[in-house]
């Protein structure tokens, strides 16, 4: 299924140099803790892996911070990256870095699959360029760096693709079987992924073979995955109704009223005109995506790719809500896209005079240009380390706290303290609620002073200074 040929050129020193650049920008912050764009999603997760560690490894009852006085127990996506992070956690102990790896490690095998698909359509030097393209990706490069299971949903969905192909073209009924487990676990965390669903058909009806046969076992694949993960989604929401914490995005993430947010400009502005080029493909190799759309036009090539765009922007436009809200949630789309690219750049490497020296020049920026466009997306983490190691001197480990924090989990993962989140205004009447629960100390960002003055009937005047946050006692 080659569908054009490359030259004799060895890509395998740029296929190494992608790996090797790619893990040497993300080093620098391996043991960074939740900060940055989109921390309190990263604090979400840290705070699952935390609690397995601490709580109760069952892997089918999840625990959250946001808890009051409850178990914290709550239905979430598959919880697979939070269930190894804890793991390696109870083997090496509580560190950061440990989902940090799990992450990169993702990523980079994430890039091998994403080789070994284009290959099959482009050959193998277009493949080595289109894992560039995505390796460079701005939203790829960043959510690389995030204690977040997005990219293992994206390594799983590439790995399902690629065990299909593999069954498609060799026929053995084990690649088919791992093609649906992997798409269960991939769709499991982020349902968004079922997207695949249209390449897959494309492929296999554009595939050699009976036919009917082959439909009808696509068929089968479709209610397997499908049935699990509608079954694991069920699951979830019986936890979220049991325990009565719904924090997670199954409470807002279906189908209903998508209509509403369709049509709005931010929608549109995101997702076609702002996105595709400054986070999906990034400004630097947009000029190779060009050329890549037009040698998909102009060209027999393999429609996979195209169809696979088709199928995201649908998912997007069914979820036009959280698509347009939170950029994690189109990270279906980097591949083809990628791949579109990967085929711009091969034209321009193997044209002669100054498209060959664009498209060195394009490959050489595109590192720099992920690097700039996301680089204002990180924190400092220094004052997480201050509020935790404080915490850990003035509030004992069982405590239950109230922290002011407009993100419900941020101030509680800082603090490594289960408790409430004080959202808006901090009145009395909920605080006095919160102590009779069990609440015992009161965290805020500013003295109590500035606060209702109820509140000092309750709390003591003075404050103890945990990394810039002020925390007061019950009288």
């Amino acid at each position: 299924m080659k569908l054009w040929a490359g030259r004799n050129y060895d890509y395998r020193f740029m296929f190494l140099a992608a790996f090797i650049i790619f893990a040497a920008l993300h080093i620098w912050r391996l043991s960074a803790s939740p900060n940055g764009y989109h921390k309190w999603r990263e604090s979400d997760t840290a705070a699952v892996i935390q609690n397995y560690y601490q709580e109760d490894m069952s892997f089918h009852q999840p625990r959250v911070l946001q808890r009051g006085a409850q178990s914290g127990i709550t239905g979430m996506e598959l919880p697979i990256y939070n269930y190894s992070a804890a793991v390696l956690y109870k083997i090496f102990g509580s560190h950061h870095i440990l989902p940090h790896l799990l992450t990169l490690l993702a990523a980079l095998l994430s890039i091998w699959l994403f080789y070994r698909i284009t290959t099959f359509f482009a050959g193998h030097a277009t493949g080595v360029m289109a894992c560039w393209a995505l390796a460079f990706s701005p939203l790829f490069f960043f959510y690389s760096y995030k204690i977040m299971p997005d990219i293992w949903m994206l390594t799983l969905l590439l790995g399902a693709v690629y065990a299909y192909i593999l069954y498609l073209s060799k026929g053995p009924l084990i690649a088919w079987l791992l093609s649906a487990l992997l798409l269960c676990l991939s769709a499991g965390i982020k349902p968004l992924g079922l997207s695949v669903y249209l390449p897959l058909l494309y492929l296999t009806i554009t595939s050699t073979g009976e036919r009917p046969k082959k439909l009808a076992v696509f068929a089968v694949y479709i209610c397997l995955t499908l049935l699990t993960v509608l079954g694991w989604l069920a699951y979830a929401r019986h936890l979220q109704e049991a325990y009565g914490l719904s924090v997670f995005y199954l409470g807002g993430h279906g189908l209903k009223n998508f209509h509403r947010y369709l049509f709005d400009i931010v929608f549109i502005k995101k997702l076609f005109l702002q996105w595709p080029w400054e986070l999906w493909i990034g400004w630097a190799l947009t000029p190779a995506f060009l050329i890549g759309i037009y040698r998909y036009i102009k060209s027999p090539l393999s429609k996979f790719f195209p169809v696979w765009i088709i199928a995201a922007y649908i998912v997007f436009a069914l979820t036009a809500l959280k698509s347009s809200t939170h950029d994690y949630y189109t990270m279906i789309i980097v591949p083809p896209l990628a791949a579109v690219t990967g085929s711009g750049l091969y034209y321009l490497i193997l044209s002669a005079g100054w498209r060959k020296i664009v498209a060195v020049i394009l490959i050489a920026v595109a590192p720099i240009g992920a690097f700039i466009r996301i680089y204002d997306r990180f924190d400092d983490t220094t004052r997480f380390d201050r509020i935790r190691e404080a915490a850990d001197i003035y509030i004992p480990a069982e405590s239950l706290v109230m922290v002011q924090d407009n993100t419900p989990v941020v101030r509680l993962y800082q603090l490594n303290r289960k408790g409430w989140p004080l959202r808006g205004e901090i009145t009395f009447a909920e605080t006095k609620k919160c102590v009779e629960q069990g609440a015992e100390y009161l965290i805020l960002e500013k003295e109590l002073k500035n606060y209702n003055d109820s509140l000092m009937l309750i709390f003591s005047d003075s404050a103890i200074t945990l990394g810039g946050l002020y925390c007061y006692t019950l009288k």
